[in-house]
């Protein structure tokens, strides 16, 4: 029964999360859930993670940004727009994950079950190299109805985009808020 089950969690996304939930971890394993996106299960032990699936909207270095030693034009916390706005996670629960901020850009990422959640990748910007990890804890906001992933961004810099050693990093608090449910 178990390599059914896991043959029919690769190709499809659907069904009532609880109906395939395996009872001695309470849901933590095996399940749709855990290829569609909540992944502890509905009720499960870390108070039911969120669907990270979907559309968010993120803020990138609002409350905290430090520039150690990339004092660079460019590079300030204002002109992260590619980490600022629109943000798509897809996918299949745990991982692989892709974040993308536009159709050119795309983070590999994964969640745990305690709503963990990290994503990696490299971008370009104004000529330097960037080499970002973003994420935090995925949660549930009741009092607006809505999920977040509050956390952080950090960036290692390659000023010349050439030698792929870091020079110097970027850091800042890291917001998304789901789009819907």
């Amino acid at each position: 029964m178990k390599p059914l089950l896991l043959l029919s969690l690769l190709i499809a996304c659907a069904g009532d999360s609880s109906e395939d939930e395996d009872e001695d971890d309470g849901g933590t394993s095996g399940g749709t859930a855990d290829s569609c996106g909540d992944i502890d299960g509905s009720g499960g032990d870390t108070g039911d993670v969120p669907n990270v699936l979907g559309s968010w909207t993120a803020t990138f270095g609002t409350y905290l940004y430090a520039d150690n030693g990339c004092d660079v034009e460019g590079l300030e916390a204002d002109d992260m727009s590619w980490l600022t706005g629109a943000l798509d996670i897809d996918g299949r629960v745990p991982e692989p994950l892709i974040a993308s901020t536009d159709p050119d850009t795309e983070f590999m990422g994964m969640v745990n079950n305690q709503g963990g959640i990290v994503f990696t990748g490299a971008v370009e910007e104004d000529g330097h190299m960037l080499y970002v990890s973003f994420g935090g804890l995925l949660y549930d906001v009741p009092q607006v109805e809505r999920q977040e992933i509050r956390g952080f961004a950090y960036m290692g810099v390659d000023l010349d985009g050439a030698d792929t050693e870091i020079d110097c990093w970027i850091q800042g608090d890291f917001i998304a808020k789901k789009s819907g449910n």
